[in-house]
């Protein structure tokens, strides 16, 4: 309304000004190209890849940076101020801004992002992470909006149908609770469950609060051992929030123009280099228990499709035997052997085929426990098990896998050293950690320092996948360009080491193969690269 072009024609003269370089991304420099991929996207034009992105670029030259917007670069890399006219916030209700305003500010940014590609270019190349900048996170983002405009399809009347149902069932358990505390209160007011518990009923209370006595769930799963109705709030409060968290919530999010769901898929989040999902978060969506499989199986496949799931096996287990070189762990992958088998057979001293579930469970746990760092304590609560054993267990552990010890002291060394620890593919992490006075901080670094080359690698190994597969389908994310394969099957998720694929059934068995080849022939470990999967008409059938 300012008496600027149209945006139809506003956004055709920028295509236009896009696509006369050729696909060569037309010099563009943005702070946030997916964003920019996706705008353009949704009007029907392709871009290229970005020529610079600020906020990928400052994620890879430090991910634990507390924000990479352009104003907070510009604070701290150029002395300048930008302050958004359009943003929200501060304490006095502002006045709509007026064209100059905005107009002003614009030109500010883009001669901040001008400059400040300049710098982090410079230093993505001191740091070694320019490849890994352009040849992975730059065409990922363009990949990751095309997955966002997709979405996944949702069957709404059938999470109306179990919101109904969880509905019934939170009546059913209000009543037996008043029942067996012989009285009527409100269960979500923590005062009022607080006095039921205490002072009607007389339990013992666990700890206080600056307001109380606490009943949160650690103290209701204690007290649940000597009175029934902690665990039945439990059970209200587990299911009040899957109601609300996820089912309610999902119908909300749903688009009513595409019946679908179209997560955010965040680049620059974690510290790892993994990717993160909100709006909705769909790598919380729950797997296990009595509705788990219940919400993934509204996540439905298109008429005529089925839903693929790839799913790396074990990858984190498999770059540790690739990282440390351990002789028993890259015999047991190269066997194709069980590894929580094998490391029960050598930790407990029975035979492979002697192995319980019980104790093969225990060797998960271990073996998943040394990747992230956890100590005798931490190993002890999750198997309930004291101290000594779990010491027992971990020393049993390295005495069979000893150059996993020497991996993780090494690892922990060099990052004391330098500051930050990389990943298989060059992507650093700094880790402030290590040189803390305190020593659980610095506990804390070693165990980061121990897990995120492992974390970080097969997040690496994920995006690499992605990228490949997306060329390897030949229209690519965006269905134009080239014909090669001329697939239709698109990738709709991207969940930790799972990618999500929508298939026509006339061509599961050639995306099978083309997104095999493309997740398995990535890169090469010291040990073999797998993928398990499965395929089904919604999500619960394919997890």
């Amino acid at each position: 309304g300012g008496g600027g072009l149209p945006e139809g024609e506003a956004v055709e003269a920028l295509a236009r000004l896009f696509e006369s370089a050729g696909g060569a991304g037309a010099g563009l420099l943005t702070d946030d190209s997916k964003a920019l991929h996706l705008f353009f996207a949704e009007r029907g034009v392709a871009l290229a890849p970005a020529e610079c992105d600020t906020s990928i670029a400052s994620y890879l030259v430090n991910p634990s940076r507390p924000s990479h917007s352009v104003e907070a670069l510009a604070r701290d890399l150029l002395d300048v101020t930008l302050e958004d006219p359009l943003a929200g916030g501060g304490r006095k209700k502002r006045q709509r801004p007026g064209p100059e305003e905005v107009a002003a500010y614009a030109s500010a940014k883009a001669c901040c992002i001008m400059e400040l590609s300049d710098i982090l270019d410079k230093k993505l190349k001191d740091d070694g992470l320019d490849g890994l900048y352009r040849e992975m996170e730059l065409p990922l983002a363009r990949i990751l909006a095309a997955m966002e405009l997709r979405g996944v399809k949702v069957d709404v009347e059938s999470l109306r149908g179990l919101s109904a149902e969880m509905s019934a069932r939170l009546d059913a358990l209000e009543g037996e609770i008043y029942a067996t505390a012989g009285m009527e209160f409100n269960i979500n007011s923590p005062k009022q469950l607080s006095a039921v518990l205490f002072e009607t009923l007389g339990l013992r209370p666990v700890k206080k609060t600056k307001t109380g006595f606490s009943t949160d769930e650690e103290v209701l799963t204690r007290l649940a051992e000597v009175h029934e109705v902690p665990q039945l709030i439990i059970s209200y409060r587990q299911l009040a929030k899957l109601k609300s968290t996820y089912v309610d919530a999902l119908v909300e999010m749903v688009n009513p123009a595409t019946g679908r769901v179209h997560t955010s898929f965040n680049q620059t989040v974690t510290a790892t280099g993994r990717l993160s999902s909100s709006n909705p978060n769909l790598q919380n969506i729950p797997v296990r228990g009595e509705y788990g499989p219940r919400i993934r199986a509204a996540f439905v496949a298109a008429p005529g499709c089925v839903l693929l799931s790839a799913d790396y096996s074990q990858i984190e287990l498999r770059i540790v035997a690739h990282l440390s070189g351990d002789p028993s762990l890259i015999d047991s992958f190269t066997r194709g052997e069980d590894i929580h088998t094998r490391t029960a057979s050598e930790i407990f001293a029975v035979a492979p085929e002697d192995v319980t579930p019980e104790l093969r469970r225990r060797a998960k746990a271990i073996n998943f426990g040394i990747i992230y760092g956890m100590g005798p304590f931490g190993l002890s609560t999750g198997l309930g098990i004291t101290v000594a054993e779990a010491s027992e267990y971990i020393d049993s552990y390295f005495a069979h896998y000893s150059k996993v010890r020497e991996f993780i002291d090494r690892t922990v060394e060099e990052a004391e050293r330098s500051g930050y620890t990389t990943t298989i593919f060059g992507r650093r992490r700094y880790i402030p950690e290590l040189t803390s006075p305190v020593e659980n901080v610095r506990k804390l670094g070693a165990r980061i320092a121990t897990n995120t080359p492992v974390q970080g690698s097969a997040a690496d190994i994920i995006k690499a996948a992605m990228i490949e597969i997306d060329r390897a389908l030949g229209r690519g994310a965006w269905g134009g360009g080239e014909a090669g394969r001329g697939l239709s099957t698109r990738m709709i998720l991207q969940i930790h080491d799972e990618l999500v694929f929508e298939v026509p059934e006339a061509e599961e068995e050639a995306a099978r193969a083309l997104v095999r080849s493309g997740m398995e022939g990535v890169v090469k470990l010291k040990v073999p690269v797998i993928v398990n999967m499965t395929s089904g008409p919604n999500w619960s059938k394919v997890g």
